[in-house]
């Protein structure tokens, strides 16, 4: 690392335990008077935070048997910039070409941050749980099939045929509060793109007619899962995504 990369880096570092010290301190300490009903109606049995501070814990979460994870690290008072793990970068900027060779500014990208800091990283065994069970229903409906072409009786062949006509059995996501920035565009599509996931994205708007956030998330996603994609998870009968316009207090 040279001087001149060595000197932003020290300076990011000092801008990010700044942060951490008013995110743990004020934002911590705001009295919540008012919740969204959107959210309090759910019941997620996980909770992939890409914020720094535990509001979901501590207003939605409270005798809730749910798994955290704090992708971006958790603010901790008691911390300080060496010991601190909050991430504060950038996204991945080079072609496939160029980024694993030209490394100058690596600790500036927010996955290089990740490992680093040993963020939590639980959700990786969800993402491979979830491919898992998806596998395994197509393993099994395949199987299925082939058992009806092969077999010479009528009953099992109707046993066969229903089973290999079950349903994919679905996930729910839950998005809301995120941009959909193209900085978090590797977590995200791993979710997003599973044909196993329902994925529900939820934008504020202050009146029927206000489409400005929706606007930007679309141009947003796009970035991260391509328009080809996005056309496809959005109509028709198998479609996986969904935008939700959250209740207007």
């Amino acid at each position: 690392m040279d001087v001149f990369t060595k000197y932003l880096y020290t300076e990011l570092n000092m801008l990010t335990r700044a942060l951490e010290i008013y995110i743990a301190e004020f934002v911590g300490g705001i009295i919540v008077s008012k919740r969204s009903t959107d959210i309090e109606n759910l019941n997620p049995d996980h909770v992939l935070s890409f914020n720094y501070s535990d509001t979901y814990e501590k207003i939605y979460g409270k005798e809730k048997k749910i798994k955290y994870d704090y992708i971006h690290g958790k603010a901790n008072i008691n911390k300080n910039v060496k010991t601190s793990n909050l991430v504060l970068g950038i996204d991945e900027y080079l072609n496939d070409e160029r980024k694993d060779s030209e490394l100058e500014f690596l600790v500036f990208k927010k996955f290089y941050q990740r490992v680093y800091k040993s963020t939590d990283n639980d959700y990786l065994n969800w993402i491979d749980r979830i491919r898992d069970e998806y596998a395994n229903y197509i393993e099994n409906k395949n199987n299925m099939l082939e058992s009806y072409r092969n077999s010479h009786n009528s009953v099992m062949k109707h046993i066969y045929l229903v089973s290999a006509k079950e349903k994919i059995p679905k996930h729910n996501l839950y998005i809301f509060g995120h941009s959909l920035d193209i900085t978090d565009r590797d977590v995200l599509r791993l979710f997003i793109c599973n044909d196993n996931v329902q994925t529900k994205i939820f934008y504020y708007r202050e009146n029927e007619e206000d489409k400005r956030t929706l606007g930007r998330l679309i141009k947003n996603l796009i970035q991260i899962i391509g328009q080809e994609e996005l056309i496809k998870r959005t109509g028709g009968l198998h479609k996986t995504i969904e935008f939700i316009p959250q209740a207007i207090s």
